[in-house]
């Protein structure tokens, strides 16, 4: 019925729509007549009469003892249409008062700390790594405590931080100014900052790395992401003072 297609702009299903048509075009009728019409089963016919009912869109008439369904003039969908205009007006009113208190909820929802957790394993370190490669932003600063997790050291990784990043600023601390080689090589790079810092008086026991908005620690067994502005800030403001005092190697 290409005509009840159009009728689905209405808000009415495809088979409400089919049930209003047949209705229009038999009058006075029984469900079982407006299944036949509707090319549906009685007991589908039925629930689609009721909702038909609740829209107003179908009437029950009794006619000598018996029940039967009528529809509704069609002039009723112009008083429906007008129905919905006022509810959508209304409800536009009531979005434009309550939105105000809604962004306001939201921002603060937006400004609330996430932390997320990852015990040490090879999946978690890789999904911590390309986690960060994803960040897009201009400047990344790592705190690295060359003594403790030399382990860590990925060349890929850092190549992939650098082919995002305008700048990646190392504070590489231990106990002397001596490189490992895979630090060396990344020093070709001219996107690749280095600084040192002595163990003996700056021994991090983590290595962080500041990221925009968040801020990654890295433990010996475990490490951790925290997502929060305010943090990361303040962690990025420790980083610049370290940096001013660190030597260039």
């Amino acid at each position: 019925m290409p005509l009840a297609q159009e009728l689905l702009t209405f808000g009415l299903s495809n088979k409400e729509a089919d049930v209003y048509v047949a209705a229009l075009q038999l009058g006075f009728s029984t469900v079982q007549e407006l299944a036949q019409k509707a090319t549906i089963n009685r007991t589908t016919a039925y629930t689609q009469i009721k909702n038909l009912i609740a829209r107003g869109l179908i009437k029950v008439v009794e006619k000598y003892g018996k029940l039967y369904y009528v529809a509704e003039s069609p002039d009723y969908l112009c008083r429906l249409q007008e129905q919905q205009e006022k509810e959508v007006a209304r409800r536009k009113e009531v979005l434009a008062n309550i939105l105000p208190e809604l962004e306001s909820i939201y921002n603060l929802a937006v400004e609330k700390p996430t932390v997320k957790y990852y015990d040490y394993n090879p999946e978690s370190l890789n999904r911590i790594r390309l986690e960060i490669e994803a960040t897009r932003v201009p400047e990344m600063c790592n705190i690295f405590n060359y003594d403790r997790y030399a382990e860590f050291i990925n060349k890929k990784h850092v190549e992939g931080i650098l082919n995002i990043v305008n700048k990646f600023k190392v504070i590489y601390i231990s106990k002397t100014k001596a490189l490992d080689a895979r630090v060396c090589r990344l020093q070709n790079n001219e996107k690749f900052c280095l600084k040192y810092l002595p163990s003996d008086k700056f021994g991090f026991l983590c290595e962080v790395l500041i990221a925009g908005p968040k801020v990654y620690i890295a433990r010996e067994k475990d490490s951790l992401i925290i997502s929060d502005t305010l943090l990361a800030q303040t962690m990025g403001l420790l980083f610049q003072a370290l940096w001013g005092i660190a030597e260039t190697i």
